[in-house]
């Protein structure tokens, strides 16, 4: 059995600043690695890939957070940035025993063509479309190993997001960017286990679907907000786009959770809709990539895991809607 390509995305954040892309203030390395993978074509669910390689400056958060946003342990390798790390990671995994999947993510955060994700997976594939990788130069290498890639297998990479101007300063961005762990008030204290297990709701959108009365419950709780029962219980993913929205707002200063206090410091207003997922689920999100009010009821949002706000020494995230542009 033979290892060869079989599929991958690229993710560049949607902001542009001055004619040059750049990263937005909710965006970070992590948030851009889960973009590309929720790009890939041909599968709404994670990639089922027991093994992932990290080429580039992630952060160590991926050690955990990898795993839990892909609902699975997985085995990650580390690997230096540019051409010389992505062919250490190819190298590795073409190595390995056995003829398992794995995923290689790439990001380059100071590009000359701006902030990158790529996301590559591989498999048993009987007709593999292995690319040039000594010619890969660099990785801003990693967007133009994915163009090369799909091209040889008959695919055309895909962008994420609207290339839109920010509603924000770059300096103020960054200074929210780098906010350090801040204390919030007793209210808006969420305990780190309490954070993390609601995850599976929070980064998947998985929902517990009751085959007793055909009704979800989200996020998961362990019985059926309906009927009330837990032995009948099956997990679904919900839809990540294509959510409508029915009520919507904008947030300014004295009006905000306390643990957005640093977001509305540095960046002002925000938008927050109530979006219905499927019939009968709805959840309440941020609004991102957009101006405030920008969003309306009516409109078609899609969801992107992005950061929240920091707590207990580290950044928070969960899902925020994103308009849904041609």
């Amino acid at each position: 059995m033979t290892i060869g390509f079989e599929r991958g995305a690229i993710y560049r954040p949607p902001f542009t600043w001055e004619g040059g892309p750049t990263l937005g203030p909710d965006e970070d390395a992590f948030t851009m690695a889960v973009g590309a993978i929720e790009a890939l074509p041909g599968r709404s669910e994670p990639p089922l890939t027991p093994r992932v390689h990290l080429v580039g400056d992630f952060p160590t958060l991926l050690e955990w957070a990898l795993p839990e946003y892909l609902g699975r342990p997985v085995e990650i390798s580390r690997h230096a940035g540019g051409a010389p790390g992505l062919l250490s990671a190819l190298q590795e995994a073409a190595s390995a025993e056995g003829d398992l999947p794995y995923l290689v993510l790439a990001v380059d955060l100071g590009g000359p063509q701006g902030p990158r994700a790529a996301a590559l997976e591989f498999g048993p594939n009987p007709a593999p479309h292995p690319p040039e990788w000594t010619s890969v130069i660099g990785i801003e290498g990693a967007a133009a190993l994915a163009g090369d890639v799909l091209t040889r297998a008959g695919a055309v990479p895909k962008r994420v997001g609207p290339e839109a101007g920010p509603p924000w300063a770059v300096d103020r961005a960054a200074s929210f960017s780098q906010t350090p762990a801040a204390q919030v008030s007793e209210g808006a204290y969420v305990p780190r286990a309490r954070y993390l297990e609601n995850l599976s709701s929070r980064w998947r959108l998985e929902a517990d679907r009751c085959g007793a009365c055909e009704h979800s419950t989200f996020p998961r709780r362990g019985a059926c907000r309906y009927c009330g029962r837990s032995d009948r219980l099956s997990t679904t993913t919900l839809p990540r786009d294509g959510a409508r929205v029915v009520a919507a707002t904008v947030l300014a200063k004295g009006g905000q959770p306390t643990e957005f206090d640093p977001q509305v410091e540095a960046l002002g207003p925000y938008g927050v809709v109530l979006a219905e997922l499927v019939p009968g689920v709805r959840l309440t999100l941020q609004v991102s990539d957009a101006r405030p009010g920008e969003v309306r009821i009516g409109d078609s949002v899609g969801t992107r895991l992005r950061r929240l706000y920091p707590m207990e020494g580290e950044w928070r995230y969960g899902r925020k809607a994103v308009p849904m542009r041609a």
